[in-house]
């Protein structure tokens, strides 16, 4: 379960900003890596369940992306395309084998040079080869997919149910969660969709067809809190206004209702934690400020509200972060996440711990950036040095959490909870 945020320039004046959480299984780790542009020989490139053809140029791109599968859950390329997906769940069949979305996302970022681009790229390949393929980490889980796509000028939200799709431009705020939520307002639409609903029943004729109502399953919206977490999302970037920064969508992805105990375990939680009955969790998070030069600001850690957010740049060639190899990346994935587990014995207790050193840290790089950016374009050695003390100011306050949490009493948590946490943490191999 995830959610995905853009706010377009007409709200910001200046800037695109994408957002989005990366709900996963717990023990799955997931990292940001980047990937240079590069020219191909092969002939086709190998996704996680099936092959495509490739392209002769594939361009450079930062991806956050789970261990075991080729694409990734969120990203942003060198043209300044950005693409988060959602797990939807239709009255279409899933293929058992095709292009997982966190594929189709891949290939778009890839290839696009704007997000009308990577839409295009996006819908033909639901066509051939099609979606499908079980995106689970230990559990079968078949699924569509949803995405919002930006650029510096224009975003989408496009909706999939199999092989058939609408899509509407974005004009001020989108957020999508795991329901489909496009009626009949679509700006671009599969051109076969609506005869096929009409043919199996699922609405009477044009004038009564919405996509959302007659392609999507609304059991599952509701047991998944998709519809509510796109309006609470929504609700939280319409109180921030006018005034609107980087720091205030950070802290959105950090959302936990009206409560801040999250051992009960949640679905309609934008910042997701798992335990009892609930498995899904907030892996990763991305924030994208989109313009002439972007900055992508990423936890690299599970959880955001105990994760600092950092900010990284990239060119055709490399990238500011202070890895090269996917394994490094998972190695800081797996140093946040043994403070989180920790932080589970006395939740309260830990995010006072993490807010009293982390918070001025992540105050402190969000004025070093809009400082390094006030007069002049720095030169990209410069942004180098920003991001690499973030991350290893960022390891050491994990350090010192780490020791600070192993002492803490443990304080309340339900009995499921604590089972939940029990297992998992006897299969966790960080």
């Amino acid at each position: 379960m995830c959610d995905t945020i853009v706010i377009t320039p007409k709200i910001t004046g200046n800037k695109m900003l994408f957002a989005k959480n990366s709900d996963r299984e717990p023990n799955e780790p997931q990292a940001v890596i980047f990937f240079p542009s590069k020219i191909h020989e092969e002939g086709e490139v190998s996704a996680t369940y099936v092959n495509i053809p490739q392209v002769r140029k594939t361009k450079a791109f930062l991806l956050s992306k789970p261990s075991w599968i080729w694409g990734g859950e969120m990203g942003i390329n060198e043209d300044n395309v950005a693409i988060g997906n959602e797990a939807v769940f239709t009255r279409e069949p899933v293929s058992e084998k095709g292009l997982l979305g966190m594929d189709l996302l891949r290939i778009a970022l890839e290839r696009a040079s704007s997000a009308d681009m990577a839409l295009e790229i996006i819908t033909s390949l639901l066509e051939n080869p099609g979606q499908g393929g079980n995106g689970g980490f230990t559990k079968r889980l078949l699924y569509h997919n949803s995405f919002i796509i930006a650029d510096k000028e224009k975003a989408w939200i496009l909706e999939t149910a199999g092989k058939y799709w609408a899509a509407k431009k974005v004009d001020t705020i989108g957020t999508i969660s795991n329901a489909l939520t496009i009626g009949n307002d679509f700006d671009m639409i599969h051109p076969e969709a609506i005869e096929h609903a009409v043919k199996k029943h699922w609405c009477e004729s044009v004038d009564d067809f919405e996509f959302n109502k007659a392609f999507g399953k609304r059991l599952y919206a509701l047991f998944s809190g998709g519809r509510f977490r796109k309006e609470r999302t929504e609700k939280l970037i319409r109180d921030k206004l006018p005034q609107l920064t980087v720091k205030e969508i950070f802290e959105i992805l950090r959302d936990h209702g009206d409560t801040q105990n999250i051992t009960k375990g949640s679905m309609r939680t934008v910042c997701m934690h798992a335990g009892g009955v609930i498995s899904s969790q907030t892996t990763a998070s991305m924030v994208c400020e989109i313009s002439d030069i972007t900055t992508v600001w990423i936890t690299n850690n599970s959880a955001p509200c105990l994760s600092v957010f950092k900010p990284v740049w990239f060119n055709g060639n490399e990238s500011t972060l202070p890895y090269v190899k996917e394994e490094e990346g998972m190695k800081h994935w797996y140093h946040g996440e043994r403070f989180y587990r920790k932080a589970l014995k006395n939740y309260l207790k830990a995010r006072e711990f993490f807010e009293e050193t982390a918070e001025k840290l992540e105050l402190e790089l969000l004025y070093k950036v809009n400082k390094a950016f006030e007069k002049e374009i720095p030169d990209f050695e410069s942004l180098k040095d920003i991001s690499k003390e973030a991350f290893s100011k960022s390891w050491k306050i994990i350090d010192g959490l780490i020791s600070k949490t192993s002492e803490l009493p443990a304080g309340k948590r339900s009995l499921y909870f604590k089972l939940y946490w029990l297992i998992q943490n006897s299969k966790f191999k960080g």
